[in-house]
């Protein structure tokens, strides 16, 4: 059984690569669009495709001021990290548009990850008493930034915020030490030499405690990971899939030639079942299609090297990749075998194939990236095989991803390609004349 499914495969990998036509199909025009598009967009500094990562570790623990609970720690890191409360959220909304902010307990930790390229910028608030300190002590406090200078617009964006928050809160904490106690002693019914003198006081009294600053922003430049987005890193894939599932649908309607010639039934006339011929036809089509991925995974590469990109197109994880390729390809498989199933007649695989996989295209996002849709819309490309490979190798490679980042892109493309394969198989059976 195995000799006869390797030949109906062999047959159609042979006949597949002997095609001109489809030589140039298959790797011609997905090299020159991916590369069209990757030069058009260039490869050279940080292109913000998301917002900047920012970690808060607040060590304060607040004190009680005025009867009142009083953490600053805690309010600066309202700042940048969501509490969940819509109330306190909602005066921050611009902010959490611009940063994506999480909480840290270790320092070390999330400094390290600044260092790694994953975050922008990390703020620590050291002090157990910053709040105690901040507001009832002469001693200035210090919070702190590091930031990762591999970045050139995210950091300025979370030193400007933390800045404001800090000259905001100094204004008050000098407000309420100098005004209370000197204008006290105005007092009512004074002459205007008195209030003159008062005012002056207060004046002088007030730039005093401005020089003393109770909060002092102190920022800490660390060389992180450059990280630059080559979007030969999101096109190279995007361009291979979709023209990957277009070969797919061509092997897959090859099938309803040989139905259209009777070379399928005088095959299941001799002792090789359907689904023999169909494991045969699958897998004929499943090693066109890696071949073709693997061939312009290496081209691709080689070519960016050629023109000085410093990035590596589809990444360094060659597990991630191999792997990502299998379930890709299993998928665009399955699904050429469902356009099949579903057709008449080879002219009519054609016709539904264009259609469909160039909508699936659009909506996984092969042609612009789709981060900004709607959130009403943002299920629509997750159906898509498209999606979760692109956003595979995408994490791949921009990312540097290990597999287990990966691992949800692997199950749902593996998924969609047993439901589909499943599906394809049910439809040819239910067939009259097969």
């Amino acid at each position: 059984m195995i000799t006869k499914l390797w030949a109906i495969a062999w047959k159609d990998i042979y006949t597949t690569f002997k095609d001109r036509n489809a030589m140039m199909y298959m790797f011609a025009m997905p090299l020159a669009l991916s590369l069209i598009i990757g030069m058009a967009f260039g490869a050279n500094g940080d292109v913000s495709i998301e917002r900047v990562p920012v970690a808060v570790v607040n060590h304060d623990q607040g004190m009680e001021f005025g009867g009142a609970a009083i953490n600053l720690g805690q309010q600066i890191e309202q700042v940048f990290v969501p509490s969940g409360f819509v109330s306190t959220d909602q005066q921050y909304r611009e902010i959490y548009a611009l940063v994506d902010g999480s909480a840290a307990q270790d320092a070390d930790q999330a400094r390290q990850q600044v260092e790694d390229g994953d975050l922008a910028a990390v703020i620590v608030i050291p002090a157990a008493d910053f709040s105690q300190q901040a507001l009832t002590s002469a001693a200035t406090q210090q919070i702190e930034i590091y930031y990762d200078t591999g970045r050139s617009i995210g950091p300025s964006i979370v030193r400007s915020i933390a800045n404001g928050v800090v000259n905001a809160m100094n204004s008050v904490i000098l407000a309420q030490r100098s005004g209370p106690a000197a204008l006290a002693k105005l007092g009512a019914g004074q002459n205007q030499d008195t209030l003159d003198q008062a005012v002056q006081k207060l004046a002088a009294q007030t730039m005093s405690l401005a020089a003393e600053t109770p909060i002092r922003v102190r920022e800490v430049d660390l060389k992180g990971e450059t990280r630059t987005l080559d979007m030969l890193q999101y096109f190279a894939p995007s361009m291979a899939i979709l023209f990957m599932t277009f070969t797919m649908a061509s092997g897959a309607s090859g099938i309803l030639n040989e139905q259209r010639a009777w070379t399928m039934q005088r095959i299941i006339t001799t002792p090789t079942p359907r689904w023999g011929f169909m494991a045969g036809k699958l897998a004929g089509t499943y090693l066109t299609g890696l071949v073709q991925m693997l061939l312009l995974i290496l081209t691709t590469s080689l070519i960016a090297l050629l023109m000085g990109r410093e990035n590596s197109v589809w990444g360094n994880n060659a597990i991630g990749i191999a792997l990502l390729v299998l379930v890709v390809v299993f998928a665009g498989t399955s699904l050429g075998m469902v356009i099949a199933a579903i057709s008449k007649t080879a002219e009519q695989a054609a016709s539904y194939s264009t259609a469909s996989l160039f909508v699936l295209g659009m909506l996984g996002g092969s042609f612009i990236p789709i981060e900004n849709l709607p959130d009403a819309l943002s299920w629509l490309p997750k159906i898509t095989l498209n999606y979760w490979g692109i956003q595979g190798f995408f994490a791949l490679s921009y990312d540097q991803a290990p597999v287990g980042d990966i691992l949800t892109n692997l199950l749902a493309l593996g998924v969609m390609g047993a439901v589909l394969f499943g599906i394809s198989l049910w439809r040819f059976n239910r067939r009259l004349d097969f």
